[in-house]
């Protein structure tokens, strides 16, 4: 039931939510639950849960990789850090000479929407706690991050599926200070 009411949101989060459960992907799936129940009452709260939604994809490529986590571990440096090793480079993946650099722009669109995520969680997020009477987004603008969130992991967990056939991402119980 809980898949259908995901699927009616955005068929990306559907799409996602699907994958997650089979991989076994248990914090990309609580994460994006939890984004997508506060998305209209508590819009700060489901920007920080979209953005742990990529951070939890990418600190678990690192860590199948054996790959030290950044030393600045947000999502931009997460998502840096997994662009090498995922091959996040259109001129060698075998992409038609033709596109590249459309490829190469529609990348540099998922590093600017990265970012986008990064700094609403700073400065709208509820990551560090919210003044009384705060709000300073509207559903509509967390579910924009929800959304943008979903493509992002779930591009990169079909690239990781794709560069690392038959890897399963790990359930990881590494805190987030180590490794």
């Amino acid at each position: 039931m809980r898949l259908i009411a995901i699927a009616e949101t955005a068929a990306v989060t559907g799409e996602l939510s699907a994958m997650a459960a089979g991989i076994d992907f248990d914090t990309v799936s609580r994460d994006l639950d939890r984004a997508l129940r506060a998305a209209s009452t508590d819009p700060e709260i489901a920007v920080t849960a979209a953005c742990a939604v990529v951070e939890s994809v990418c600190r678990s490529i690192l860590v199948e990789l054996d790959i030290e986590f950044p030393t600045k571990q947000d999502i931009s440096g997460l998502y840096r850090a997994v662009r090498d090793p995922l091959g996040l480079d259109p001129t060698k993946e075998g992409v038609a000479p033709e596109i590249v650099n459309d490829v190469k722009a529609v990348l540099s669109g998922l590093v600017t929407s990265v970012q986008g995520i990064g700094s609403l969680r700073t400065h709208v997020g509820g990551a560090h706690g919210k003044e009384r009477g705060f709000r300073r987004i509207d559903p509509r603008i967390a579910k924009l991050a929800i959304h943008s969130a979903s493509a992002i992991a779930l591009f990169v967990i079909e690239t990781w599926q794709l560069r690392y056939p038959g890897r399963k991402l790990p359930l990881s119980d590494v805190s987030a200070g180590t490794r």
